[in-house]
């Protein structure tokens, strides 16, 4: 796969000084905060929807992580030294994913959305290409132990989900979320990438930043209000 075009973000000599954690949240601050506010995940969040939108939300991550944790598990079987160090099994969501939908939905399944759609094959073509695949790897999981916490507190509170329907969330195997998200950061700041390889995460971070706001478009148009916020 060619190199995509710079959307943003350009490593230049002053973010080549800077410890490249920062320079990936201040190069994704915007599309991050766009996605973060969007529509869909602002009704969410205030309990202005249904338990059912929460549930369509989860069935398109199952889409999501079962690419992004099989491109996971190749890297880990073939040793590729770049993602090895961030690669670690406890950060697999893809079962509890599927637990919690058990829990939530039963044996019903939810289409794959046309936005979700595009989001997979974009993590699927980094199968061979793996400062990109850590791009998708870092805005999947740190936002898991950062924001998800908030979501699962939210989604418990407003529309009464149990918890054996939200172990997405719980990371058993991992550190307190606060000491493994730095530990994450200092790994990032360490790898050996080189300045191509830096501008392809920088890249491919934005992207996966917009698609994922795609696919809350997407819900947003699909979703019913609750009775009492209609």
């Amino acid at each position: 796969m060619s190199a995509s075009p710079h959307v943003s973000g350009e490593i230049t000599d002053e973010t080549l000084s800077t410890p490249f954690s920062q320079t990936v949240r201040a190069a994704t601050a915007e599309r991050h905060s766009k996605a973060e506010n969007s529509s869909f995940m602002t009704r969410l969040m205030k309990g202005e929807l249904v338990a059912a939108a929460y549930t369509r939300l989860l069935a398109q991550y199952e889409y999501i992580y079962e690419a992004l944790e099989q491109i996971a598990a190749t890297y880990r079987r073939t040793g590729e030294r770049l993602t090895e160090p961030f690669n670690r099994p406890g950060l697999d969501r893809l079962a509890s994913i599927r637990s919690d939908l058990h829990t939530l939905a039963g044996e019903n399944s939810t289409p794959c959305l046309p936005a979700t759609q595009r989001y997979v094959e974009r993590i699927q073509r980094t199968a061979e290409q793996p400062e990109r695949f850590l791009a998708h790897h870092y805005l999947r999981y740190l936002g898991d132990l950062s924001g998800g916490q908030a979501v699962a507190a939210l989604m418990a509170r407003h529309y009464d989900i149990p918890a054996e329907g939200l172990s997405m969330y719980r990371f058993t195997e991992l550190p307190k979320p606060k000491v493994f998200k730095d530990e994450y950061r200092s790994l990032l700041d360490e790898a050996p990438l080189t300045d191509l390889q830096r501008q392809a995460f920088l890249d491919e971070a934005i992207v996966g930043f917009d698609l994922n706001a795609a696919v809350f478009a997407e819900l947003d148009a699909s979703v019913e209000p609750s009775p009492v916020s209609a």
